[in-house]
């Protein structure tokens, strides 16, 4: 992730040792950043999240690109960073749907949108990618990230984009965030008519060399343009992309 806290730091070590004694519970305005002042459940993420660190320059360079209005998918939205920033930046004429399977997130993540007051969210409790069903999800590196893995310990619902755009009163995106911990090819495969109908741009975090070889096959073909946001990092290793329209390929 971008503007990683440095735990190494003198400062950062200086600053965790107050935060160590701040209850899990505790509910605190947001400190900086695009979430500025908005409340925050402070052991729902790591503290960078409410001192508005966590993700800075890829959660602002996101919200630049929104405008009021706007309709914003975020996909993979464990405990609410993009759908908070989401929906303060579209207004209450825009709209953000919220894709994200993990009951513990999920508790989070309704947890901020109800301390925010956001009646221009809607949630979607299910895993997103390629065959609708059920799918087995097995946690990563933190309590709040997981991923799909054949011998997960949690079952959870899953759907493709494009079945569910087929229900009625769906609305087609803007701006998509994915960050779906290594399944970003199979939400792709599975909102093929999604995304090359509605051509929204593309915010993707990346998990490995095979996701970025299959996605990178998938938007060009699509006509998408392809550059880094990290910008130390070329395309062909950076493990966040951001994909703007192009024209299609006949």
């Amino acid at each position: 992730a971008m503007s990683r806290w440095d735990a190494r730091s003198s400062a950062g070590r200086l600053l965790r040792m107050p935060l160590r004694i701040l209850p899990p519970s505790a509910i605190l305005p947001v400190l900086g950043g695009p979430l500025r002042g908005m409340r925050w459940v402070v052991g729902s993420a790591p503290h960078g999240a409410w001192l508005g660190i966590l993700e800075r320059d890829k959660l602002r360079h996101f919200v630049s690109r929104l405008q009021i209005g706007m309709t914003v998918w975020d996909i993979g939205a464990n405990v609410g960073l993009y759908t908070l920033a989401s929906a303060r930046a579209v207004g209450p004429t825009g709209h953000v749907c919220a894709f994200e399977p993990m009951p513990r997130n999920l508790r989070c993540l309704r947890r901020h949108i109800a301390l925010n007051w956001l009646d221009n969210v809607a949630i979607c409790d299910a895993a997103v990618v390629d065959v609708t069903g059920m799918v087995r999800m097995a946690e990563g590196d933190s309590p709040s990230e997981f991923h799909a893995h054949a011998h997960g310990t949690c079952e959870v619902r899953a759907i493709t984009l494009d079945d569910w755009t087929s229900n009625p009163g769906k609305r087609f995106p803007d701006v998509v965030k994915i960050d779906v911990e290594g399944s970003e090819d199979a939400v792709l495969r599975g909102g093929m008519q999604a995304f090359t109908a509605s051509r929204p741009l593309i915010y993707l975090a990346l998990h490995g060399e095979r996701q970025r070889r299959t996605c990178y096959q998938l938007l060009t073909q699509w006509g998408y343009q392809l550059t880094s946001l990290e910008p130390s990092q070329a395309l062909e290793i950076s493990d966040e992309w951001l994909a703007e329209p192009g024209e299609m390929r006949r």
